[in-house]
Parts: structure tokens; sequence; C-alpha cells
């Protein structure tokens, strides 16, 4: 028996160091730069749950479920993959800037591995700690200068000397979270609190074109991966209202990031943040089922970066330099890089999350999922958001659990989220319009032990 804990934990420590080492490479846009859920179990109820925990992993979404798993220990992996692409349609003034108008033009970036991993342990009767780790990303982009007219990339970059034509982002985020949960009133509640640490990577290029606009064009594009820490709390709280009703909400903290080497990109220098987010919701049990409703707000419009007025700023509040100079330098409140300074303009993003878990007696456990909000990125600020489309809508989820032998579980879902679009203005050709399309799936596996 003491041959087999310790097998145990030597696995648990070694999955633990591959899972650190591989999430800084995800990309994970479904609600803007947030997952839809995280583990095989949340993903089958469309990411809903976060009155109804199932394994450790519900510290990502409500500390204080942690406390009601006992001893938990969960590994996950999923496959994501979205579909990215963008079309530039023509007016009589085309011609004269980029993006040109051409056929539609696809991200050659489709396939990602997203690992996670949960534990949990019990301090006593009413008190337990967890850990979790796990990622978002949400801005991964690869647009080859080959399939764009002229062969100069999106956004004119390869009319610039040295430059790289391909435009895009690699962008993620890795996230680890040691929880504390305690219940109160006699059992029927609990609450929890996570301290998160955050390490977030970000590469960008093919956007030197817009150095005219830049007060710091030297650090705006091309400049490799740049990594910075953050750090955040997160907050929440369950309480079963009667038997078979529990309501829980959830807080979690902004996360403050500045990328020096694009700080001629994002505002003040650099600063890209992680929005705060919000979620509250419902548990009933139905019978052998458990319905499960949940809302999330994700205050996008209030994070540097991701929610300063977007690129439209670039044609009235900055004073672009000559173009091609030895040392262009913009000025102006609007300009990249600056202050304020302008970002992606995204908007707060409402979600409804709907799931139903229902068990049968062969020891299987099955889940449906939907969810749906109404994406973020304004018709207005399409053009600078070719390289971040994240303008997912909705999500249909399916999945299962099955028991297996000495105790262990092997849960799987798939998601599907069906192509949106979205055409606004160009920036910068009147009558021009771009249109950004998304579609994704995702198979994710996971198992309890």
């Amino acid at each position: 028996m003491h041959q087999q804990k310790s097998t145990g934990l030597r696995v648990s420590h070694c999955l633990l160091f591959l899972i650190s080492l591989a999430i800084p490479g995800i990309a994970n846009a479904t609600n803007g730069l947030y997952g839809h859920a995280y583990g095989a179990r949340q993903s089958g109820i469309a990411g809903s749950g976060i009155a109804f925990p199932q394994d450790a992993l519900i510290a990502a979404i409500n500390p204080a479920g942690v406390v009601q798993l006992g001893k938990s220990r969960e590994i996950d992996l999923q496959y994501f993959s979205p579909m990215r692409q963008y079309t530039v349609n023509p007016s009589p003034a085309s011609g004269g800037f980029p993006p040109f108008p051409g056929p539609t033009v696809e991200s050659e970036s489709e396939s990602f591995f997203i690992p996670a991993i949960g534990l949990s342990w019990p301090l006593s009767s009413d008190k337990a700690v967890g850990f979790a780790l796990y990622g978002n990303g949400g801005m991964n982009t690869d647009y080859a200068a080959a399939d764009t007219p002229f062969g100069v990339g999106a956004f004119g970059a390869g009319a610039v000397p040295g430059a790289d034509p391909r435009a895009g982002v690699d962008y993620s985020q890795l996230f680890a979270n040691l929880s504390y949960s305690q219940k109160f009133g006699g059992g029927n509640g609990s609450w929890g609190v996570s301290a998160l640490g955050n390490y977030s990577v970000i590469e960008l290029s093919g956007l030197a074109g817009f150095a005219p606009f830049s007060t710091d064009p030297r650090n705006l594009s091309d400049k490799g991966k740049d990594g910075e820490f953050g750090f955040g709390v997160r907050v929440g709280a369950q309480f079963d209202v009667s038997p078979s009703v529990t309501l829980a909400a959830a807080y979690q903290t902004e996360i403050s990031t500045q990328f020096d080497d694009y700080a001629g990109l994002f505002p003040e220098s650099g600063k890209l943040h992680i929005p705060a987010n919000a979620q509250i919701g419902i548990a009933a049990k139905t019978g052998s089922g458990t319905f499960t409703a949940d809302v999330q707000q994700i205050f996008y419009s209030s994070a540097e970066g991701v929610g300063d007025p977007g690129t439209t700023g670039l044609t009235t509040g900055c004073r672009p330099s000559a173009p091609f100079t030895s040392a262009p330098v913009a000025a102006g409140p609007s300009c990249l890089g600056g202050s304020p300074g302008i970002g992606f303009g995204w908007e707060d993003m409402t979600i409804l999350k709907l799931g139903y878990t229902w068990k049968t007696n062969n020891g299987m456990t099955w889940r449906v999922g939907f969810s749906h909000g109404d994406q973020p990125v304004p018709e207005k600020d399409v053009t600078f958001n070719i390289i971040a489309p994240g303008v997912i809508e909705q999500h249909y989820t399916v999945g299962f659990s099955k028991e297996l032998a000495s105790g262990r579980e092997f849960t799987f879902a798939f998601m599907y989220a069906p192509e949106k679009c979205v055409t606004g203005p160009d920036l910068f050709t009147p009558g021009q319009t771009v249109e950004l399309c998304m579609n994704q799936f995702a198979l994710n596996a996971g198992i309890s032990f």
C-alpha cells in the first residue's frame, strides 16, 4: 500500500512538472480571452457549475467548492482547434492603404494542446486546500504574407525594410491557483479564496507598418517573446438553500501585466491587463440529474490594452510622424504606446451558461451544455482586431465520465462553437469593410485518481 501511494505521488509530481512546461504555448479563444471551461467535466456542461463542484479544477471558477470534494486529483488534456480568417471587401477608394482587398486570408495556427491539473486535500471535516494549474490565451493568430495581396502582409509590414511581414500574435497565460476553503452554517455553505500567480507570454509580428502612429516604434513589433508575472485573487461562496438547490458566486480581480518589449504598441508603454470577471450560478437536483445555470461577466472594457478605445483613435487623436523616417515618433493622446493610448477596444461580455448532468446504472455520468454571450469586438474596431478575432458567441457541448477500476474515473467532453462573423469599416479606407470570422471545436479528456 505504501509503495502504491509513493508511486502515485511521484507520478503526480512528474505530471505537474510537465504541465508547467507545456502550458505557455497554448491559445484558447472561446469567450474572448477566457476559456469557456476548465477541465473535461466543466466543458461537458459548457462551463456552468459554479455551484456544482465536480473536481479540483472548480477552484478556477469558485474556490468555495474545493472543501466539498474531499481528496481529489485531476489530470486533463484538451485538443483545441480554432479557425480564424479575415476578408477585406473593396470600395471605390480601395488600393491606397493595407489591409488590401482580396481573397479571404486564413490563420495558419489551428491546433493546440492545453493541459490542466487540479488537486485538493482536506485539512479537517470543514476545511480544505487546493492547487490548480491551468491556462488561458485567446489572441493566437498567424497570417502568412504570401496569402495577402501583393505579399506585403495584413498590415503592409512587407513594405518596411527589415520587418517581418507575417502578421499575428502569440499570447498565452499560465495560472497557478492556491486555494483555501471552509464550510459554515452547519455545513450548508462554504467560502473560499484563491491566490493567483500568473505568467503571461506575448509575441507580435507584422505591425511595423503602424510605426508612424507609435510613440516608441522600436518597441512596436517583431520583438520576440516577452514574459511578465502578475498576481490576483479569486473569492467565492456557495450555499445550500434547500436539500436540492445550491447558489454560488465568485469574483476574480484584474491582473496587471506590462510588456516592455511592446511599449510602443500597448497603452502607457506596454500595459495589457487580464480583465476581472464575476460569475453567479445555481445547481438544482432533479431526480437522477443536476441542472446548472450560470451567468458570467467579463470586464474587458476596463482592462488596459484590451478594453482601451480602439484604433479608430489613430485617425483622430494621434499626430503621426512621417513614414519610413529613421526615427519616427508620433504624438498625441491616442497613439500606440501613448497615455491614455489605444487598445483593442473590446466591450464587456455577459455569458449565459446552461448544463445538465445525470447518472445511469452502468457507472456512466452524462453531460450536455450550451452557452451564449455577445462577442466583445466592436464593428468599428475590426481592422486592428484582425490579429485578435475573439468573436465566438455560442458553445455546444456533450461529455461523459466512466468509472474505472481502483476508484479512477475517465472523463471526455466535446465542444463545438459555430462560426461567427463581424463586419465593420476599414480603419484607413473609406467605404472598404473588413470581415472577421471564427469557428472552433475542442476534444477534452481527463482522468481522476
